[in-house]
């Protein structure tokens, strides 16, 4: 869920007002469903609920002769709050699922680039304390003494090992290539990913 929750801020954020067909369009055009499980229905319950915590406004706009009675969603001060948190806690925070990452770098363009690589800065950091925990349990653990762990126990120890190695190798790889000027950022273009004109603090965690 907070995934589509992050990513329906997002698209509302950058038109400015949507309604929910357009950002459930917009949502099956990046295929969000794949990388983020993200469906139609949980996008439709996602505006529901983002409108009942007042993350975002409900506008009624009424028929026309030429167009059905719809209703349009804007982000409120509260969403944005909401959105730069979520971004924050997608880049930052390493989760089994990859579905909440996916989505944080999909939208990393609308920060500032500095803050992007804090974000991931502070990604590698958690990694290499994860890498340190896992050597510690494999130093920890006896595999021949009376209270030795079951020996396929090393397996799970070793894949923990391989994960987070692969992690912050790769995590260290993009924090050089987006020091190095990489990709396009909000203080290169501030609608690099629809920003909105006034600039927003990031979220302090």
């Amino acid at each position: 869920m907070s995934a589509t929750r992050l990513l329906v801020l997002a698209v509302v954020r950058a038109h400015g007002k949507a309604h929910g067909y357009l950002v459930g369009q917009e949502l099956m055009a990046w295929d969000a469903d794949k990388w983020a499980n993200t469906k139609t229905g949980s996008i439709y319950h996602a505006l529901r609920q983002l409108t009942k915590e007042r993350l975002l406004i409900e506008s009624n706009i009424p028929s026309t002769d030429n167009t059905p009675a719809r209703t349009d969603y804007s982000i409120s001060e509260s969403g944005e709050t909401e959105y730069q948190k979520l971004l924050a806690r997608a880049l930052i925070n390493p989760e089994p699922r990859p579905d909440m990452l996916c989505s944080g770098l999909v939208l990393m363009s609308s920060l500032e680039r500095s803050v992007a690589v804090d974000y991931l800065k502070r990604r590698r950091d958690i990694l290499k304390d994860h890498q340190a925990q896992v050597n510690t349990a494999s130093a920890k653990a006896n595999w021949t003494g009376r209270n030795a762990l079951p020996p396929h126990v090393e397996a799970l120890l070793s894949f923990w090992d391989h994960h987070t190695s692969c992690a912050y190798d790769w995590v260290s790889e993009l924090i050089d290539k987006i020091e190095g000027g990489a990709y396009i950022y909000a203080d290169d273009d501030p609608k690099a990913f629809g920003c909105p004109g006034s600039r927003f603090a990031p979220y302090e965690t």
